[in-house]
């Protein structure tokens, strides 16, 4: 009789411990510890800003994120076990957020886009360069005046298109060296390279624009633009990629 009544006991503690000596998660205490990191998540921002202390608003979006998906991974995911798996997971996602920050901070850096500008920065900008090079304030005003104009009468910003469409693979400066650019083979062309120049002309560029790379025998990765843009507003982005065009270049 003995032994018979142990086995329900031995049975009982076998399913408690999942498998042998496994132990349940506490769903209590983490549904608990999710409304406090959720709590901090929404204060962290708040504090940060009134603080001015931006790394807070950091620390505290990423830290909160790492935190849960550790939960998520120990608790639910069941990985808690295999440490180099926690590992692997988090240098991915360390990875993409990198890829990510690589792909947004060149419109982060511009002062205006597609359908946005950023006007608090143009005027930093213009103040900078008072006092800088000790422009006269008026004569500043004139200037962002005059740009502002030109754009509001041409109806089309080349400048900001490429900074939209192009600059990605060709560098704001037209160098080849935008954030994508490392990544691609054959390299993006170089506008501030007189060997570059040397055999291009206007119509090509133009047509590349238009029609795409291949229509010339060049690369398939230089994608044509003819369906997003006007023939007048290629025309506009021909003239400010030969703004590249280092002196004495024909």
């Amino acid at each position: 009789m003995s032994e018979h009544e142990t086995h329900p006991h031995e049975g009982h503690a076998g399913q408690e411990g999942h498998g042998g000596g496994g132990h349940h998660p506490n769903y209590t205490k983490i549904y608990f510890t999710l409304l406090i990191l959720f709590a901090v998540s929404v204060m962290g921002p708040y504090l940060g800003e009134i603080t001015g202390w931006v790394w807070l608003t950091l620390l505290t979006a990423f830290g909160i994120a790492v935190w849960k998906a550790k939960l998520v991974i120990e608790n639910f995911m069941h990985l808690k076990w295999e440490k180099r798996i926690m590992k692997w997971m988090l240098a991915t996602s360390l990875i993409f957020m990198f890829i990510l920050v690589a792909g947004v901070a060149p419109d982060v850096m511009n002062h205006e886009g597609t359908n946005w500008e950023n006007v608090a920065a143009k005027e930093s900008a213009v103040l900078f360069q008072e006092e800088g090079q000790g422009e006269e304030p008026e004569h500043a005003e004139e200037s962002a005046a005059g740009e502002a104009t030109a754009v509001a009468e041409g109806g089309f910003d080349a400048r900001a298109a490429y900074n939209q469409a192009c600059a990605t693979c060709h560098g704001t400066a037209g160098d080849g060296k935008g954030p994508a650019g490392a990544a691609l083979n054959p390299p993006p062309a170089n506008f501030t390279d007189p060997a570059f120049w040397a055999t291009r002309e206007r119509e090509r560029i133009f047509k590349v624009i238009k029609e795409g790379a291949a229509s010339v025998g060049g690369s398939p990765l230089m994608v044509a633009w003819g369906a997003s843009f006007t023939d007048e507003e290629i025309e506009a982005l021909t003239d400010y990629v030969m703004s590249f065009r280092p002196e004495g270049q024909e």
